[in-house]
């Protein structure tokens, strides 16, 4: 499920005039971390007509460089299971929810995700619930996103029909006011952000000590369900692939190739 590709700007910083071109200097701004990350470019030319005609290429490989620079956080996706014994009008819709875990250094990142179904449009998530037996530290932020607004924390509601040995130490509910505006409707995404070491949250997930449970509400005649996070089944998770490093790989095969043959092209007309 998770795809999050990071949004960063790339500077460059030419040593010398447009002209001669012969290293530039590429930064990335993390926007998560918001740290700069040099990644230095220095290439050799023979004259100044060969500069001309890269200078548009040693451009576009410094992005190469920047994106093959930033590899995607570590990460894990996961999906939701209906209730054994409860309440089943939302039973049919279950695979429309899931969420990604990201490692963020000291903090672990929760994104959950309605990715909608067109035979129960209105349904969205308005509470999410965490049984955390103290795989987590404390709430470190909400990301609230577009139409998606929740509060919360430290909690003991309950998750309706939870049962099944379910205990509420963290609870989310969405803002009041604007009708259904504030939930997780289909396509939306809410963010919450813990205290917490990546590798033993994945743990307890996948061992189902800790886990995640959601209230789904408008489906279809008005009902309402709930559903508890998947767990033990190598199945449930599966490790993010980084789509910006291998997209740079090619890429820099692609250019390698390119500066070949344009530098054969100009040592011919010299």
């Amino acid at each position: 499920m998770l795809n999050q590709i990071s949004v960063f700007s790339i500077f460059i910083e030419s040593l010398s005039n447009l002209l001669a071109l012969t290293c530039a200097s590429v930064y990335i701004e993390y926007v998560k971390g918001k740290n700069l990350l040099p990644v230095n470019i220095k290439i050799k030319v023979s004259t100044m007509k060969f500069q001309l005609n890269l200078v548009k290429s040693i451009l576009a490989v410094a992005g190469v460089a920047a994106v093959s620079a930033v590899s995607a956080a570590p990460a894990s996706a996961f999906s939701f299971g209906n209730i054994v014994g409860g309440d089943t009008p939302g039973d049919a819709y279950v695979n429309s929810f899931s969420f990604d875990v990201i490692d963020q250094g000291s903090s672990v990142l929760f994104n959950i995700v309605n990715s909608g179904d067109a035979a129960a449009s209105d349904m969205f998530i308005s509470k999410v619930f965490f049984d955390d037996n103290e795989f987590l530290s404390g709430v470190a932020n909400i990301y609230n996103n577009n139409d998606v607004a929740f509060s919360g924390g430290a909690s003991n509601d309950q998750l309706p029909q939870g049962g099944n040995g379910f205990t509420t130490d963290y609870a989310f509910s969405r803002n009041t006011g604007a009708g259904n505006k504030w939930g997780i409707q289909g396509g939306e995404t809410l963010g919450l952000s813990f205290t917490g070491d990546y590798n033993n949250v994945i743990s307890g997930l996948t061992s189902g000590a800790l886990k995640l449970g959601l209230h789904v509400q408008a489906l279809p005649n008005g009902a309402s369900d709930s559903y508890i996070s998947s767990s033990s089944s190598s199945s449930n998770t599966q490790d993010t692939p980084e789509p910006l490093t291998m997209l740079a790989a090619g890429a820099a095969v692609g250019f390698g190739t390119m500066f070949k043959k344009q530098r054969a092209q100009a040592q011919k007309a010299e």
